[in-house]
């Protein structure tokens, strides 16, 4: 590769680095300022807006809906997709070409049409509205992300490490718990995050899904943002960022804690 291609590609790098990254820093900056409405840049620097939002229950409320939704969705997506993509990556089945693609599609459908088509389904037959509806929608949106993640692992998974341990005499049952699971730990901390993190940051479907009575975390910010560019949502914002900053570096962590570690199997020379 040519220097001015490799200058190019740094230079489209760094432009996509600040076009992605610039908000979010003006916003957290911002954020800080004293006027009672967001600016930048700002001006003087106070706590007072982060004092405020914490101290303010109805943000404490959502948090704590956007938290209950997101782990149950995240939790049962992580299940669901593990189980279809080990069936998808493991096993020869009859049209797993169209299967992964009923997976899979609801990535490529516009969010505002399927939060419609879901509101109407549920409408028709779940009865009155509830939190559920929404932990339903989520599962159908982050269970794709958990497949796109774990199934190209389970494809590249050596088959000949379970037919050892069969051959040693071990059940099925000890197979996965001594060699699939422990392989397969990291993809699952990975996906469990991924989808959490999909789930708790949706906005759309919340709009359409979730009860009047227990609104979401971005619900209330999207709230507060049509009336005005009050401070404390955008002290919120930060939280949310330094706290996304933390999730994923401890889930990092986690992940290279256990990961396996694969002995070589290049033979020594004497």
């Amino acid at each position: 590769m040519n220097r001015s291609v490799r200058t190019t590609l740094r230079v489209t790098n760094t432009a996509i680095y600040v076009f992605l990254l610039a908000p979010l820093v003006i916003v957290a900056i911002a954020s800080f300022g004293a006027t009672s409405y967001l600016r930048f840049p700002p001006q003087g620097f106070t706590f007072e807006w982060f004092g405020r939002a914490l101290s303010d229950g109805v943000y404490w409320s959502t948090f704590y809906t956007s938290l209950w939704v997101g782990v149950v969705s995240a939790l049962a997506a992580t299940v669901i997709g593990l189980l279809a993509a080990y069936a998808l990556g493991r096993y020869r089945l009859r049209g797993s070409g169209l299967i992964g693609a009923f997976f899979l599609s609801p990535l490529i459908m516009p969010t505002l049409v399927f939060a419609v088509a879901l509101l109407i389904f549920f409408a028709t037959v779940w009865g009155p509205p509830g939190i559920w509806r929404l932990v339903a929608g989520h599962l159908v949106i982050t269970i794709p992300y958990v497949i796109r993640t774990a199934l190209p692992v389970i494809e590249q998974l050596d088959a000949s490490l379970n037919e050892a341990a069969a051959d040693l005499g071990a059940s099925a049952l000890t197979t996965a718990r001594t060699i699939t699971v422990p392989i397969l730990a990291p993809t699952v901390l990975v996906s469990f995050g991924l989808a959490f993190l999909i789930s708790f940051d949706e906005l759309v479907l919340a709009l359409f899904l979730a009860p009047p009575s227990a609104p979401t975390l971005p619900m209330q910010i999207y709230s507060n943002v049509q009336f005005g560019l009050d401070p404390t949502v955008g002290a919120v914002s930060t939280m949310l960022l330094v706290l996304t900053a933390a999730f994923m570096v401890v889930g990092q962590l986690i992940t290279a804690r256990f990961t396996p570690t694969v002995p070589s199997t290049t033979p020594q020379e004497d």
